[in-house]
């Protein structure tokens, strides 16, 4: 035992760091990703660190790479034409080939590209006709947030602005299984609290519910309060939150809808894991077509779902070559599924064939006779069928006698 762990244990250990190892270079390469200037939208909106490219063009040609400073200006200082000025971060501040002066103070926090542009415009205009005006992103300012609660790892990380709460989610590893995802707390730096259903952007595409993380957040992911399951033919079959109030209608609709297949005839199956012995019923035509409010019941933690199947096969048993389960196909006749069968046997009684409906529902087939789906069809057996049958008997009734008049005779 001692030896297995002595070669197990490094092994373990090994497999536990690259595992951390490469969660923490998919949550480097996420942030980096959200660094990229090329991502942010048109309505992207401008603030102290980042870096933006004014470009001149026309009667004075310049280039200025400049960066929004704490008072949420830019600068553009004087240049006197010739080789690169001012050279940071292997860029130069101004590259020009005419001596432009200094053109001043430009506000650009709370701006976006457009708008900096415009005041940009307005400033180059007081000093020269015919100049034309480009703005750009050179860069994207990073800051801190913080995150707590039930995620995987919970701390401090420092990202762009382009970054929502689902990249966020992403970046700390995921919420946990215990974790809820309807109460999402973000604190922001004037103390204002605002809650978001993640949901609601998770199941519905909503982004007010998946907002930009800002500056000096705090998100805050709280222990679920209500979770329910359900099963059976919906496209998302799972363990969800629910808040209180909400019903199994809304289930439905989080969970994604019933299935192809999933059935409006038969009931759907409501039962509580503290009292298992006790299964509802729920009339899913009424809840889900005809909007019953009385069929559309609240839900309580600890609920399960299930929705069922309609019944998409055929079976054929019996008096048949071969028998067996076949796919059920809309409009096909009785003889269609024979043939599936391999036809009649050969003590087949034609005039003996049931049908077993999926509700349990027993009917005589006759010529004309719908075969639905989940229907199970039963060829009846016939006691004597041609002259083997016949035969057989008188043989076996001869056989009895010819022993009866032995027995006798040796009385």
């Amino acid at each position: 035992m001692r030896a297995l762990l002595i070669v197990f244990f490094p092994f373990a250990l090994c497999v536990c760091l690259f595992s951390q190892t490469q969660r923490k270079a998919d949550a480097y390469f996420l942030i980096e990703s959200l660094k990229d200037p090329a991502l942010a939208p048109k309505t992207y909106i401008l603030g102290p660190g980042d870096g933006v490219t004014v470009d001149l063009w026309g009667n004075v040609n310049a280039t200025y790479n400049l960066v929004v400073s704490q008072d949420g200006t830019i600068f553009i200082p004087r240049s006197d034409g010739g080789k690169p000025q001012i050279v940071l971060d292997e860029l130069p501040i101004v590259r020009s080939m005419d001596v432009v002066p200094s053109l001043g103070v430009i506000p650009a926090e709370g701006l976006t590209l457009l708008e900096l542009k415009e005041e940009t415009e307005k400033t180059v205009a007081k000093y020269f006709r015919g100049v034309k005006v480009r703005v750009s992103i050179l860069s994207l300012r990073s800051f801190s947030v913080s995150i707590v609660g039930s995620v995987r790892f919970p701390g401090s990380y420092s990202v762009s602005p382009l970054c929502r709460l689902s990249n966020l989610i992403e970046i700390v590893g995921g919420i946990t299984a215990t974790g809820s995802y309807r109460n999402i707390e973000i604190k922001e730096i004037d103390g204002s609290t605002k809650i978001y259903d993640f949901y609601q952007f998770l199941y519905k595409g909503n982004m007010e519910h998946n907002p930009y993380i800002k500056a000096d957040d705090i998100v805050k992911i709280p222990q679920a309060v209500m979770s329910v399951k359900i099963v059976g033919r919906v496209l998302k079959r799972g363990n969800y939150e629910l808040k209180e109030g909400e019903t199994i209608r809304d289930l439905i609709e989080i969970a994604g809808g019933l299935h192809s297949r999933g059935s409006l005839t038969r009931p759907i199956k409501i039962y509580n894991i503290k009292k298992p012995e006790e299964v509802f019923d729920v009339d899913a035509y009424k809840l889900l077509v005809e909007k019953d409010s009385l069929c559309n019941i609240e839900l309580k933690p600890g609920d399960v779902i299930t929705i069922p199947m309609d019944p998409f096969s055929v079976t054929v048993v019996g008096q048949v070559t071969k028998g067996g389960t076949f796919e059920y196909e809309p409009g096909a006749d009785f003889y269609y599924y024979l043939g599936l069968a391999g036809g009649y046997g050969e003590r087949a009684n034609e005039g003996s064939i049931r049908i077993t409906r999926w509700d349990g529902t027993r009917v005589k087939w006759n010529q004309g006779t719908e075969i639905k789906p989940g229907d199970t069809i039963v060829i009846g057996r016939s006691e004597l069928k041609g002259w083997r049958d016949y035969l057989e008997v008188t043989l076996n009734a001869a056989n009895l006698l010819f022993i009866v008049w032995t027995i006798s005779t040796y009385k």
